[in-house]
């Protein structure tokens, strides 16, 4: 279980696709001839996910949040919250956005539960 929080008044989705275009530290730049290796993340090359394609999830998401498995939790004093499940995929997706900076640039905080 985890809940995602929306921090600021209203999400900077032009911040958080600049910070989702960004190379990491330490990583090089890859090129058109390179993309037919292996792929990094253990998945073959033709279902690897870019985390500009996280984001968009995110967005549609909090658009249809019962769509994508989030609930979202009213009177709160946060601007907006949402409880999400997390397992497999939407975990992958929403750690992947908050490991890289992606959610703290669009103002949002992931609070996950220790009991997993």
């Amino acid at each position: 279980m985890a809940l995602l929080e929306l921090v600021s008044p209203r999400p900077d989705w032009t911040s958080a696709i600049g910070k989702a275009l960004e190379r990491p530290a330490g990583v090089p730049e890859r090129r058109s001839a390179e993309r037919g290796s292996g792929a990094t993340d253990g998945r073959p090359a033709g279902q690897r996910r870019r985390l500009a394609d996280d984001l968009a999830w995110l967005r549609l998401a909090l658009d249809e949040p019962g769509d994508h498995g989030l609930e979202e939790v009213p009177d709160t004093a946060a601007v907006a919250l949402w409880r999400a499940e997390l397992d497999g995929d939407r975990q992958e997706r929403l750690c992947r956005l908050r490991d890289r900076g992606v959610l703290d640039a669009a103002g949002f905080l992931l609070h996950e539960s220790e009991a997993q």
